[in-house]
């Protein structure tokens, strides 16, 4: 079934402990914070949803399969936020927002048309503008999948925080990227 499919064990178990690793920290050190410095925020979303970038550069470079490697993962969270945390989330939330990166993947590959020169067909510039339309798709659908409503702080709350995950972990990952680069010098 997974040759089919054409999915390997290591790929998911990348991705898998990545999304869990961004999602333990948002949910034991940023949520932490921002109960204390804004208690007023409800507290379904983040200000800093590390999560949305694993699943940004999840889908950015397996397309489709990013979806299958992190449907496990993203349930797994979610059970544990509804569940451990008592955070009132919808069962097709986790399926909503790996969705809604899929289509914003889609969007920007087409209407760039993936000119990316780099080796590996990165472009940071791509992964913000998927990372953004993304996030506002994200937050129009999990306001309503929330409320069974369309919900403006709701939103903007979702939205604000998926993008700023994904900066955060760009720029980690450029950080990350700098510093193999010369440490492999020394090698």
């Amino acid at each position: 079934m997974l040759r089919r499919l054409n999915l390997d064990w290591l790929t998911f178990v990348v991705v898998s402990v990545g999304y869990i690793s961004a999602y333990t920290i948002t949910s034991g050190l940023v949520m932490p914070l921002q109960k204390i410095f804004k208690p007023q925020l409800p507290v379904v979303f983040s200000l800093l949803f590390l999560p949305h970038g694993i699943r940004v550069l999840a889908v950015y470079f397996l397309g489709w399969r990013g979806i299958l490697y992190l449907i496990p993962c993203s349930y797994l969270m979610w059970a544990i936020s509804v569940y451990g945390s008592s955070i009132d989330l919808a069962i097709l939330s986790p399926l909503a927002s790996l969705s809604v990166v899929y289509v914003a993947v889609r969007m920007v590959k087409t209407f760039t048309e993936s000119r990316s020169t780099d080796a590996f067909g990165f472009s940071w510039k791509e992964c913000l503008a998927i990372a953004a339309i993304a996030s506002v798709f994200n937050g129009i659908v999990l306001s309503i999948l929330h409320g069974n409503s369309f919900n403006w702080i709701l939103m903007i709350g979702y939205s604000s925080g998926d993008m700023a995950g994904q900066i955060v972990l760009l720029l980690l990952l450029i950080a990350f990227m700098k510093i193999n680069r010369k440490l492999s010098k020394f090698i």
